[in-house]
């Protein structure tokens, strides 16, 4: 593991707090995903078995294809953290989080921060970082931490991590599936992990209103750089027409990603106040976006990143990213095969 601190023994550091620690918070990105909640949920549910407080936090509702989790019906959705969580708390674990805003909480660094992510670029914004480049998922590094603490994996734990590793590599599909992701997976399914009906519950059971907005949304999808990428939007307006959340729109940049000849997808998405928007890239191979959304101030994944921008002309914000992500692609080598 890539322990990326000045401090080479956060990880026992982090175990320690774990152990002599008795109230916890843990919070992960805004617009929480499998490996975010995956994530914070298993360690949860091994803090609380070792008789521990554990309360999960964050800023926005998740996508209903991950209502099944066990233990999501503890995980509070709320504007800001707890009133004086800072002195009331060992600590708050962040998850899946290369800087301190993604979390969407101001105050976040006023407590003892543990920053466990596996980003690139990530800032070393804690008191202790984990940060274990390598890994297919967050959800990866708490098998592993879990196994230094020596704390057993339930079927239930088994359970989140299964999701977060199936989110963060494309159900094995993506370049970051490992050997080491691969033999998880298999030890996961030994300890209970039913990989069908988890399956079903993540790719089989949208809603209704869900499926209008992708009708909605891959209505403007549009081609460009010699039909190398492919965007589309999501506006506010699909939201109220269809009902859904802007959670459900969460895989539909990759149904553009997998398009034939398509070397990457950025979706469009409206946020907040007009002007505002969230823009969300996929690639293939060796075309690294992350450079794309770092420019907007955002990060990620080589192929999977995001940023915010505002802007009043939208056509023209749409011409640079696109030229961005055009510039991206030359830059790639070739991929030497399927990804």
């Amino acid at each position: 593991m890539i322990v990326a601190s000045a401090e080479k023994d956060d990880r026992e550091a982090v175990a320690e707090v774990l152990r002599k620690g008795s109230r916890f918070l843990l919070t992960g990105h805004r617009n929480p995903d499998g490996d975010s909640l995956g994530s914070a949920l298993a360690l949860a549910l091994a803090l609380r078995a070792e008789g521990k407080t554990a309360r999960v936090i964050v800023r926005d509702r998740w996508p209903s294809a991950y209502d099944f989790l066990p233990g999501l019906d503890t995980v509070e959705v709320s504007d800001s953290l707890p009133e004086g969580w800072f002195e009331s708390h060992d600590a708050i674990l962040v998850m899946e989080c290369p800087e301190p805003e993604r979390p969407g909480y101001p105050d976040l660094l006023r407590g003892n921060v543990i920053n466990i992510d596996h980003h690139p670029g990530n800032t070393l914004y804690g008191r202790h970082n984990l940060v274990d480049l390598p890994a297919a998922a967050v959800g990866e590094m708490m098998a592993d931490l879990l196994d230094h603490l020596g704390w057993p994996i339930t079927r239930e734990i088994a359970t989140n991590i299964w999701v977060s590793l199936v989110s963060d590599t494309g159900s094995f599909r993506y370049g970051n599936t490992t050997a080491k992701a691969l033999a998880l997976a298999a030890r996961l399914v030994t300890l209970g992990v039913e990989p069908g009906p988890v399956g079903e519950h993540l790719f089989e059971s949208r809603p209704r209103a869900a499926v209008r907005l992708e009708d909605l949304v891959m209505g403007t999808m549009k081609f460009h750089s010699r039909d190398r990428i492919a965007t589309v939007e999501l506006w506010q307006r699909f939201l109220d027409e269809t009902g859904a959340q802007a959670a459900d729109s969460e895989n539909l940049i990759n149904r553009a990603r997998g398009i034939e000849g398509v070397q990457a997808a950025i979706l469009f998405r409206e946020a907040g106040p007009p002007g505002e928007f969230r823009c969300s890239f996929r690639s293939k191979g060796t075309v690294d976006v992350r450079s794309v959304a770092a420019a907007f101030g955002g990060g990620g994944h080589r192929n999977a990143a995001g940023c915010g921008a505002q802007t009043t002309d939208f056509a023209a914000l749409l011409q640079d990213i696109v030229s961005r992500v055009e510039a991206a692609i030359e830059r790639a080598a070739p991929a030497p095969g399927p990804e």
